[in-house]
């Protein structure tokens, strides 16, 4: 049994109030009684799939070492310390009205790659770097989660701090982690999901849409699979093409299309109706500067897509959840035509007889 993280009723007050997905940042306003924002934080990791442990080359779409774009508000401290760091950018949020209290976002390479005595410092130094630090969420892969680092990470949950996991699945189709070069399967996000939530750690995953050779069902197929596993929070993406990786020279090479603005926009639509509607959505499209950009063309900064997203869905009639089906229900187990069933059997009849004659006579 799939154990409840999110509190569903603050979820339906959500759509009671006329939302037409289960925004993440309604949620949290509802849950603690004020606005929260996200911290971001360059804890200087690496990754396994640079680094030669599973691989030196790392996934197609992803830059050296899991180094991409941030704000430029962020670039002045990227690379001070990691007190330094939180400090800024929580007095930065807040100064802007982006509410009262910050849950850091430890970014940048997979961030439970580390020795434990070290993964301890980081944690501690994170909720100990301002007051108004209610927490962490680790973005990782979902195959750098061994039940040492998520007892530790309970540690702190225990201890009253909110606590996430960010995993990078990006798809759940094992020919598309294959092609670009991800290094795990579909077995360990189902793991994590589950011992993430026996220590009461919700979990989100990180979905791509527009991966090379992928189609619209299979796509469709992600939104099913993320809801039945019990995946709590996702964020998701167009696939960016970025210099300087092997995706962008599939894309000068003709090997690889972008999606265009439109097709984006109504894939979203389409995979927010296929999934469950107590999955809560952190973002819809990714911001990413234009010195590292190559394709899509168009803007993909959320607050650009997000608004097209919620168009496309009230002008559709349809909400997240409204195409979630993974069986049928007690009314719908009542064969349609009686009379089909008694053909069908008197159909199963003479074949047999046929197939025994044929038996007989051999």
């Amino acid at each position: 049994m799939i154990k409840q993280i999110i509190d569903r009723k603050v979820v339906d007050g959500l759509y009671a109030e006329g939302l037409l997905y289960s925004a993440y940042g309604q949620y949290e306003r509802k849950v603690h009684g004020y606005k929260v924002f996200k911290v971001p934080l360059n804890a200087r990791f690496v990754c396994p799939n640079w680094d030669g442990r599973l691989s030196e080359s790392g996934c197609i779409f992803c830059p050296s070492q899991a180094k991409q774009f941030t704000y430029q508000s962020f670039r002045e401290v990227i690379d001070k310390g990691f007190t330094e760091q939180i400090r800024h950018n929580v007095e930065h949020y807040q100064k802007m009205g982006a509410g009262a209290k910050g849950l850091v976002y430890i970014a940048f390479g997979t961030n439970t790659y580390a020795p434990l005595d070290r993964l301890r410092q980081i944690f501690n130094e994170t909720v100990n770097a301002h007051p108004d630090v209610i927490g962490f969420t680790v973005g990782t892969r979902p195959d750098c989660l061994p039940d040492e680092v998520l007892n530790l990470l309970a540690e702190y949950r225990k201890s009253g701090y909110e606590v996430w996991v960010e995993a990078g699945q990006q798809t759940v189709h094992q020919h598309t982690l294959r092609e670009t070069n991800r290094q795990h399967g579909l077995a360990e996000l189902i793991r994590a999901t589950d011992e993430c939530h026996e220590r009461d750690i919700p979990i989100l995953a990180f979905i791509i849409l527009g991966m090379p050779g992928e189609t619209h069902d299979e796509m469709m197929e992600t939104a099913r699979i993320i809801s039945s596993i019990g995946v709590d929070a996702i964020k998701l993406y167009p696939l960016v093409v970025m210099k300087d990786t092997k995706l962008a020279n599939m894309w000068h090479d003709g090997r690889y299309k972008s999606l265009g603005f439109d097709e984006y926009v109504n894939l979203v639509a389409d995979f927010l109706e296929h999934l469950s509607p107590y999955v809560l959505i952190q973002r819809l499209s990714k911001d990413c500067g234009l010195e590292i950009k190559l394709a899509p063309e168009w803007n993909t900064y959320r607050n650009i897509v997000t608004p097209m997203v919620e168009k496309t869905l009230q002008d559709r009639g349809t909400r997240q959840g409204s195409k979630h089906k993974l069986t049928l229900t007690c009314d719908e187990l009542v064969p349609l035509s009686t009379d089909r069933e008694k053909d069908f059997y008197e159909e199963l009849k003479c074949q047999r007889r046929k197939n025994v004659k044929s038996t007989l006579s051999s």
